[in-house]
């Protein structure tokens, strides 16, 4: 063990040798399957690890056919190939307020930008009170209820452990295809240890319907071209296929899914993104308010998609200095007043 985690240590320093920012260890790591903490440190090359890490030990009922290893690239810090290493990253500040946000990075659910859509988030959370978790779940390669069963353990282990913490209420953060795993977590939740107590969806998929990102739905449903195509495929088989994908594709429409109980949200997105349509927000938008649920729209003119929380560490500005002042005034605005 003690081998391995050294190795880990040097392999990690390498890799911040190359990525801006990498520096924030986290308090606590939880790791939901591995049996061998020392031979996980070794599977993976992500250096935001805490000193000693923990894992749940789960038995995993539904695995996402990776056979290859986890790996970290970029310097947004995107991870692939997320299997039995799922994880999640805890942050506690030095004076907390008794919330807690979990955050889920983007990536099309091809990957996890765990840098600008993660790291970043959590230490702009700490330096105002939050307590700070950076989901790590694993990645679906068309098993599409992985991700949704990593985050439903996530948070029955935060619930479990809230009272303890201090804290107060539990929220979900997500941007792009992390804001559709967020939004999964708002709509799809299966009791009141899952429910989050609100949501911030940043630029994110929240449809697979018109609007959708196709390949955020192609990732996680797999091709739509199981039910296009006839050729060499039975009538039956053809149509049952077409039948499911349809069904799959309404289940994650989430807009759809909206009721009265659906956690309260604040949306923000750029009129420029040419990536994830404005409709997929808007849309939720209205379907919170026509089910009488608080929530709270922002559209900023310039921006694209992808600006995340990277300014001050990659000097990448894509909103504006007023924007996103404005931008993180409304958002520390909107949790405070919870």
């Amino acid at each position: 063990m003690a081998a391995l985690a050294a190795a880990f240590s040097a392999g990690a320093q390498r890799v911040c040798e190359f990525m801006p920012s990498c520096g924030l260890k986290p308090d606590k790591t939880v790791f939901l399957y591995s049996d061998d903490i020392g031979a996980s440190l070794a599977a993976i090359n992500d250096p935001v690890v805490a000193d000693k890490p923990e894992t749940l030990a789960l038995e995993i009922a539904e695995d996402n056919g990776y056979d290859e290893p986890e790996f970290l690239y970029g310097p947004e810090g995107q991870i692939r190939s997320i299997g039995r290493e799922a994880r999640f990253d805890i942050y506690f500040p030095e004076k907390p307020n008794g919330k807690m946000v979990v955050v889920c990075p983007g990536g099309g659910y091809y990957c996890l930008a765990t840098y600008h859509e993660g790291m970043y988030v959590a230490e702009w959370l700490l330096k105002r009170g939050y307590t700070a978790v950076v989901a790590k779940h694993r990645l679906p390669n068309t098993h599409h209820a992985v991700p949704l069963t990593d985050m439903h353990i996530i948070f029955r282990y935060l619930r479990g452990h809230q009272q303890e913490w201090g804290i107060d209420k539990i929220g979900v953060m997500g941007f792009s295809a992390g804001g559709h795993m967020a939004g999964c977590v708002s709509t799809l939740y299966v009791d009141a240890a899952t429910r989050p107590d609100f949501s911030v969806l940043i630029y994110p998929v929240l449809t697979f319907g018109e609007y959708t990102h196709e390949g955020t739905r192609m990732t996680l449903l797999g091709r739509e071209s199981v039910c296009k195509s006839r050729v060499d495929v039975p009538f039956e088989e053809w149509l049952e296929n077409c039948r499911a994908y349809d069904a799959l594709s309404a289940r994650y429409t989430l807009e759809d899914q909206v009721t009265a109980d659906t956690p309260p949200a604040f949306l923000m997105l750029a009129f420029d993104d040419d990536v994830v349509p404005p409709a997929n927000s808007i849309n939720y938008y209205k379907a919170l308010l026509s089910h009488g649920v608080s929530a709270e729209l922002h559209i900023f003119e310039n921006g694209g998609h992808g600006f995340g929380f990277a300014s001050e560490q990659q000097g990448q500005n894509w909103l504006d200095a007023g924007e996103r002042a404005a931008f993180e005034s409304a958002l520390e605005r909107w949790l405070e007043n919870l």
